[in-house]
């Protein structure tokens, strides 16, 4: 036994205390006459023995408290031999089971290296050594496992449709090494072919994991590399019925690539086109396919582009591209104003921009003010107002209706607005702005809208409007205006104010644009850009969706209009699963590997997954610098942990004083007890 602070055992001195005590109160009788003298000898004897005896044992009691209290200050640590802790071996494996591995050389593919790498390893280990493996691309963990164990998961791991996720097998190192005993040891392997995508995120560690013994081993093909790759794809334009596909080509190795690539959707397949690509070479070729005639309805295109046969790596040469086609239809544009030169400049425009559509047809008619009725609104689709007056306050109700039901009411502006019909429709929560005061000032419109794409108008018509100096063009006036609280400014001016307010209501949109349809604000549908300006307003009715995800993102799939609050989808593997419905969108479930994602039933709807971009990149590493990244991202444990165990030898040290503790408040609980007992 030693003390930690041993000068508190002079505290034992105070037992003096208690032993003084004792001698001075030592009991004094008082005389008494009394006839029966021998019994009152016996009496006295008796009495005194009980007493000392009591006192005696009290003092003892007293006495020991005293010397524990001074032992607890001290702090005694008793040494006991103890029998050395067998040490625990735990090998963590990280096992690289991501899509690039699936690369075949012609003799073997990199997998089955990886697994036989693996097993000779765990075969080489001790009989009673622990195991923990962790599929890098799925990210599962498997722990405590015994040599038989692990040999039976690594048989049984399966490639993954994804990339190596580093940072989890790290994750899982440092909790090994949280909750390890200090004798035990971790050992840990990586099995890779250290991808240009893997080693970035090697690189990106900034918190290592320190452990005991760290190893790796790159499986990398004993033949130059040969893998070509379709990077990505996206929709140029679609004329009449062509559909115009570019497509990005990579060759991830290091053989030249001669191969063949070709568009198919359905029945029809594109003319193949002649890839030639030299190693590390990147080009972008473009692919024609006809799609036939638009339906009247949106419809969804799954698209395949698929490169011909010829290298190692087959799951990477098909690129899965859904094409949302727009139904064709017509849109009838009903035009009101207060009189025909009102609406002359607004008419010139839409005329023109009726000619130039070869998508979709626009018919327009001309209505007066005085003459427009419901029978007008259940016609039109789009209904465009030169300025706001009484006779749009009197169809208010009939307006939100118009507009609830998909419709889209776009309102001009002048000085001359009616506050009576503008009070009513702003009450309706039909106007996206309120107009107040009109300014009279020259300003300027800003070069463009706002960025963000945002439904209810076009933006491909908003950047051409660019070419046509749209900052250029004086505004002679313009209405201060509050916009609505559910509103968004899409365009302003250049001093601040806005130009454009668009509000969403029910299934359609309300468009306030802060100038006229004449020239008495402004020359805007005066100058060269009015039809461009019109085409902004009407919106881009045949945009086309692309729908390509990759394996990692959340999937989710413009809805139109529908009932239905669920749908059934089907995943890459072929299973059903059920898909929400988020406002206007369909969020669909973990896709379960790449190729394509559809709703069952109707609306058929499809989206293409395709592997994370560089996942396939089969660029080897220098291992040089492969080594020098492994030693920084896990550094081995160079001291070992000193304990008083170890000055001791093979003594185990233990500390005594909750011992102590407890056995002063036990006697101080038996010292009055028995002093009580014995008075009686």
């Amino acid at each position: 036994m030693s003390f930690i602070e041993w000068i508190f055992l002079l505290g034992g001195v105070a037992v003096i205390g208690p032993l003084i005590a004792h001698l001075l109160a030592k009991p004094r009788f008082k005389r008494l006459p009394f006839t029966m003298l021998r019994f009152l000898r016996t009496g006295q004897v008796q009495s005194q023995s009980r007493r000392k005896l009591r006192d005696l044992f009290i003092l003892l009691l007293r006495c020991t408290i005293i010397i524990l209290i001074a032992l607890l200050f001290a702090r005694p640590i008793l040494h006991l031999k103890h029998k050395p802790k067998q040490t625990k071996h735990t090998y963590c494996l990280g096992l690289d089971n991501s899509m690039s591995i699936a690369y075949s050389d012609g003799d073997t593919s990199l997998f089955d290296k990886l697994k036989n790498s693996a097993i000779d390893y765990v075969r080489s280990k001790e009989p009673d050594s622990q195991f923990n493996i962790c599929a890098l691309a799925s990210g599962d963990w498997l722990q405590d496992l015994s040599k038989d164990q692990a040999l039976a998961e690594i048989n049984a791991l399966d490639i993954q449709s994804t990339s190596a996720n580093i940072g989890n097998f790290l994750s899982g190192l440092r909790r090994a090494n949280r909750v390890k005993h200090p004798d035990d040891k971790i050992s840990a392997l990586v099995f890779s072919d250290f991808t240009p995508t893997t080693l970035r995120q090697f690189i990106r560690i900034a918190d290592p994991a320190e452990i005991d013994e760290i190893d790796y081993e790159p499986i990398l093909s004993s033949k130059p590399v040969n893998n070509a790759t379709i990077v990505e794809a996206h929709v140029v334009s679609m004329v009449e019925n062509t559909l115009t596909i570019s497509a990005a080509v990579a060759n991830h190795g290091a053989t030249p690539q001669k191969r063949w690539l070709t568009a198919q959707t359905g029945s029809q397949t594109s003319t193949p086109v002649n890839i030639q690509l030299l190693p590390n070479q990147r080009e972008i070729y473009q692919v024609q396919i006809d799609i036939g005639a638009a339906e009247e309805e949106t419809s969804f295109r799954p698209v395949e582009l698929s490169l011909s046969n010829g290298d190692g790596l087959q799951a990477d040469d098909t690129f899965y591209l859904a094409v949302s086609i727009p139904g064709q239809k017509d849109i009838n544009v009903l035009l009101v104003g207060g009189s025909e030169h009102e609406l002359f400049l607004l008419t010139t425009a839409m005329d023109t921009l009726s000619r130039m559509s070869t998508y979709n047809a626009l018919r327009i008619r001309q209505v007066l003010f005085d003459k427009v009725g419901a029978s007008d609104l259940e016609w039109s689709d789009v209904m465009v107002c030169s300025t706001i007056t009484d006779r749009l306050g009197y169809l208010a109700s009939n307006l939100r209706n118009f507009v609830n039901t998909g419709g889209k009411l776009i309102c001009f502006t002048t000085e001359l607005t009616t506050p009576g019909a503008i009070k009513q429709l702003w009450q309706q929560g039909i106007l996206a702005a309120l107009p107040k005061k009109c300014v009279h000032g020259r300003t300027y419109i800003q070069p463009k809208p706002c960025d963000d794409p945002i439904s209810g108008v076009d933006h491909i018509a908003a950047k051409s409007l660019s070419n046509y100096r749209i900052d250029k063009i004086l505004l002679k006036g313009y209405l201060e205006c509050e916009p609505h609280a559910e509103s968004r400014c899409l365009w302003q001016l250049q001093n601040s104010s806005g130009f454009v307010y668009l509000k969403p209501l029910g299934s359609g949109t309300s468009l306030f644009v802060n100038t006229s349809a004449d020239d008495s604000l402004g020359t805007l549908t005066k100058s060269n850009a009015s039809v461009a300006f019109c085409q902004y307003l009407l919106g881009q009715n045949n945009q086309i969706g692309e729908h390509s995800f990759v394996r990692d993102e959340r999937v989710t799939l413009p809805l139109p209009d529908h009932p239905k609050q669920e749908f059934w989808v089907e995943t890459c593997d072929g299973k059903k699963r059920r898909a929400a419905v988020s406002d206007t969108f369909l969020l669909v479930p973990d896709p379960a590997g790449i190729g394509w994602v559809k709703t069952l039933g109707k609306p058929t709807l499809y989206a293409g997954i395709n592997l994370p971009p560089g996942e396939t990149d089969m660029t080897q590493p220098d291992i040089a610098e492969l080594d020098n990244i492994m030693k920084r991202v896990f550094p081995t444990n160079s001291k070992q942990n000193v304990s008083s165990a170890d000055a001791l030898g093979d003594k185990k040290p233990r500390p005594m004083w909750k011992i102590i503790a407890w056995a002063i408040i036990l006697l101080l609980l038996i010292e009055p007890a028995i002093a009580n007992r014995m008075r009686r």
